[in-house]
């Protein structure tokens, strides 16, 4: 393999056109998935062998996937697979035409009248004619590029023979729509044997057409006695001597026959009356054979030849250009991605990026200001970070013109041209124009309009894409840019930096502008970018529903005796009462804030931000509590009896007497008992017996809010010169998303304090906490 051109046998090479066409033709994946052909991928780069330096053998690799991939195709669809053969009508066709015109030109038993051969007959003269016509288009045709005859009447033909409807046609028929694209593909790659085999067919049949002819004289002279002579009403004899000894002088040169006087063809004349001997008019049929002979069918048989031979040598090494956009995009899929970006720029937009790249990096950025290894895949890709120190100049001689003056592009081409001539040779550029030699695409992040147009030699200098991320109107910045002639897409900053969910659009914007043999590589650099931040929120939101639960299920005992007549009656006793209650508030208020400080520390762990952020307001933290108190069951039970011997004797007075006291015992009896069941069965839920407190709905829905804020503080990244939100602004929207979800979110805060194992109580409330989180990373 030689610039990227693949040598191939014609049977290997009809395999990769023909799975080619198979992809282009079957885009649903009706013949094979996506994930059988990554499948089928995967198992064919493990059995290609790597070359010397531990790289992809791209040709053994593309054979084995197109193998693999017809095998399985014909185990569905035989018939398609089956077109990675020759066609089977080539064969027969190559035969039967050239067989087909000799018996053609044999059935003509007369070449202008049945009883006489006219030496200047039109039919033969015309045959001859035509042959060296042929002859003078073949020589001709040298001088033309071979791809001319790739084109037109012989691929339309083809075409038809072989059923293809019309180009950009689709039948909805999936063999129809695939032998349609092969031909198309196989013609762009083997067009010039195609040619040839076409030559090989029309020679062959031009042969057979004159043998035919010449069958047909010797065949007439057995069985009728030709009268052989000349007649002319144009040309006198002189002229006549002069064309037939032209015409059979190599008949004369190469083989035994005479040659003829002027008095031989005035005494052959038609009109002279002399008789002409049977065995000198045979010696003219001979030399009309010979002519035929010499002239026509053998020159066609030794082109013909001479075309099968070419054929043949050119199928033993068919070129496949993997430049092709197709071959690229196949091996990118397999051949791992080497993307370096080069970015300019200071100040906080570079913070931003570099924040960016922070949080999907492998390791941290070197302080030798060097490449950065941001991302690597497991195939291999890799994607580099070179920050451009910003001293540097290119060693091309600046050249000064007004930018958007009407000189700009004259010296924008002079500094290009100047640049080209006093670029250093290799053994002499530093460290840093050997990386900026590298780069694939530059980000430039100017804090104003003159930070571009002062990048603007150095950008031109690297001739590579430039992606501008720009902190304000991206509109001026486009302008600009269009101003100095470069080859850059805007985009703003905020709208593709702004947090992990706008890093799409960066990506995106960046792979447009990559090279096509990087892109899959880059794609799957960007999966992996993306795992990873899809990874990182699921944590982050684990931390803040770990915490929620947690802070649910937390209780903090009072400390006071249980409620009791006492507390009815003595003021101090409701005093010391109120003040435990407000202590165990307290307490818990504590252990919240500790729990929140400790969360928003593992966040900006979780987002190697390092960016400090503000203490959580304790607004809406003052109320919203659950206590459960502790009731004396004893005094409750004397309470509730007094009640029901109240009661019981109020119906021995209206009875008279006449129970005897047996209500008021019974009353006391049931009232105590209810009494002592109801104390006892709410005591149950304080089993250490003390009145206890916890944080309520209410609470829990504030805190929510708190921790959400604080995900969006940390996981927010945003320029402060140009930042005009902030959490101040989106407490609003937090709390419209929590206030949307308080059934489902209290839901599942009921079902964590009734649970026996917190950990499904987390994946619930994570759930939850995801979809509230997406929804506001979407809008802010």
């Amino acid at each position: 393999m030689e610039d990227g051109i693949l040598h191939l046998d014609e049977a290997s090479a009809r395999q990769l056109v023909l799975v080619r066409a198979i992809e282009d033709a079957d885009p649903q994946g009706k013949l094979l998935s996506a994930v059988e052909r990554e499948q089928l991928e995967r198992e064919a780069l493990a059995s290609s062998h790597p070359t010397a330096n531990g790289g992809i053998d791209f040709a053994r690799y593309l054979q084995q996937r197109a193998r693999r991939m017809l095998a399985a195709v014909e185990n569905r669809n035989p018939r398609i697979a089956a077109l990675q053969d020759p066609d089977p009508w080539r064969g027969w066709v190559l035969a039967a035409l050239p067989v087909a015109a000799c018996l053609l030109g044999a059935a003509i038993d007369r070449i202008d009248n049945p009883q006489q051969v006219n030496m200047l007959s039109p039919p033969l003269l015309g045959v001859l004619a035509w042959n060296l016509a042929v002859y003078v288009l073949l020589l001709v045709g040298t001088l033309v590029p071979t791809r001319w005859g790739t084109r037109a009447p012989l691929a339309a033909a083809q075409r038809w023979m072989a059923g293809i409807p019309g180009h950009g046609r689709r039948t909805g028929r999936l063999r129809t729509d695939v032998l349609a694209r092969f031909h198309g593909h196989w013609t762009q790659v083997a067009g010039a044997q195609e040619a040839l085999w076409w030559k090989q067919l029309l020679h062959l049949s031009a042969a057979g057409w004159a043998l035919g002819l010449a069958f047909s004289i010797v065949l007439g002279g057995v069985v009728r006695e030709y009268r052989v002579g000349w007649e002319s009403t144009l040309l006198d004899l002189g002229q006549v001597h002069a064309f037939l000894s032209v015409l059979f002088a190599p008949v004369v040169l190469l083989l035994p026959f005479e040659a003829f006087s002027a008095a031989d063809l005035q005494r052959m004349a038609f009109r002279s009356g002399a008789a002409v001997a049977a065995g000198e008019a045979a010696r003219w049929v001979w030399m009309y054979v010979a002519l035929l002979a010499l002239v026509v069918v053998l020159p066609r048989v030794l082109l013909a030849a001479w075309s099968a031979w070419r054929r043949r040598r050119l199928a033993r090494a068919v070129r496949i250009d993997l430049r092709d956009a197709y071959y690229v995009q196949v091996l990118a899929r397999v051949s791992p991605a080497r993307i370096t970006l080069g970015m300019v720029g200071e100040g906080p937009a570079r913070d931003v990026l570099l924040r960016l790249l922070h949080e999907v990096a492998d390791h941290p950025r070197p302080r030798d200001g060097s490449a950065w290894t941001v991302l690597a895949t497991a195939k291999g890709d890799v994607l580099r970070l070179f920050q451009v120190p910003p001293g540097f100049h290119p060693p091309a001689p600046a050249v000064t013109a007004q930018a958007g003056g009407p000189g700009a592009a004259q010296a924008w081409l002079q500094d290009l041209l100047g640049r080209f001539r006093a670029a250093p040779r290799p053994q002499e550029r530093d460290a840093v124009q050997s990386t900026l030699a590298e780069t694939d695409l530059m980000l430039l992040l100017p804090a104003s309009i003159g930070d571009l147009q002062a990048s603007a030699r150095l950008l031109h200098w690297v001739a590579q894409p430039t992606l501008v991320l720009a902190p304000g109107d991206e509109e001026h910045h486009r302008s600009a840019a269009q101003r100095l002639a470069l080859a850059a897409d805007v985009l703003p900053l905020a709208d593709c930096t702004a947090h992990w969910m706008r890093d799409a659009r960066l990506l995106e914007a960046v792979a447009a502008r990559l090279p096509p043999s990087k892109r899959a590589g880059f794609e799957r650099l960007s999966a992996t970018w993306s795992d990873r931040h899809a990874v990182r929120f699921g944590e982050a939101m684990r931390l803040l529903a770990a915490e929620l639960v947690r802070a649910a299920r937390d209780v903090e005992e009072v400390g006071s005796s249980a409620v009791g007549l006492r507390h009815l009656v003595n003021a101090a006793e409701r005093d010391a009462a109120q003040r435990a209650r407000d202590g165990a508030r307290v307490a818990l208020l504590q252990r919240l804030r500790d729990g929140e400080a400790a969360v928003v520390a593992e966040l900006v762990q979780l987002h190697r931000s390092g960016t400090p952020v503000a203490p959580l307001p304790a607004a809406r933290v003052q109320g919203g509590f659950e206590e459960q108190q502790v009731v004396d069951t004893p005094q409750a039970g004397m309470a509730g009896a007094a009640t029901g011997a109240a009661m019981g004797a109020g119906i021995d007075l209206i009875t008279g007497g006449l129970t005897l006291g047996a209500a008021t015992a019974l009353g006391a009896m049931i009232g105590g008992g209810a009494a002592y069941v109801a104390a006892a069965w709410k005591n149950r839920s304080t089993p250490s017996g003390q009145p206890l407190v916890q944080l309520g709905d209410e609470l829990l829905e504030t805190v929510t809010e708190n921790l959400l804020l604080a995900y969006l503080s940390v996981a927010h990244r945003r320029v402060p010169e140009g930042d005009a939100q902030g959490p101040a602004a989106w407490r609003s929207e937090v709390v419209a998303s929590v206030a949307a979800r308080r059934n489902e979110l209290a839901a599942t805060w009921q079902q964590a304090r009734q649970a026996a194992d917190p950990a499904a109580s987390v994946a619930a409330v994570a759930r939850e906490l995801e979809a509230v989180a997406r929804g506001l990373l979407a809008r802010l």
